[in-house]
């Protein structure tokens, strides 16, 4: 009877170290997850913050070379010549052209 009782024992102590073993696997497996989930953001915001690196140069770029162009209207209005400035801009940018002018257009431009 007692190594019946032992036996016993022994299969109820090995039942509860695998319950632990089994416990301490989930958890184990869980901060694994947890660990790769939080991994797995930081380099996803660091490649985002690099992006947004990129799009900030380019941005304060394009405000250099607004602020640069802004000058130079500024300086050009500060003249006397504001009709001719003016007659330039529609000429070139609008296509207008004085009555009674005539426009040619060179059609191989861009071959």
């Amino acid at each position: 009877m007692a190594v019946r009782n032992f036996s016993e024992a022994q299969k109820k102590q090995n039942k509860r170290k695998n319950k632990v073993r089994k416990f301490h696997v989930a958890w184990f497996t869980v901060a694994v997850a947890f660990c790769a989930v939080v991994i797995g953001t930081c380099i996803s915001n660091y490649s985002k913050a690099a992006e947004y690196k990129q799009q900030a140069q380019k941005v304060s770029q394009e405000i250099s070379s607004l602020n640069k162009e802004t000058s130079e209207i500024a300086v050009t209005l500060q003249k006397e010549n504001h009709d001719e400035y003016f007659e330039k801009i529609a000429r070139e940018e609008y296509g207008y052209c004085k009555p009674g002018e005539k426009v040619f257009y060179d059609s191989s431009y861009g071959e």
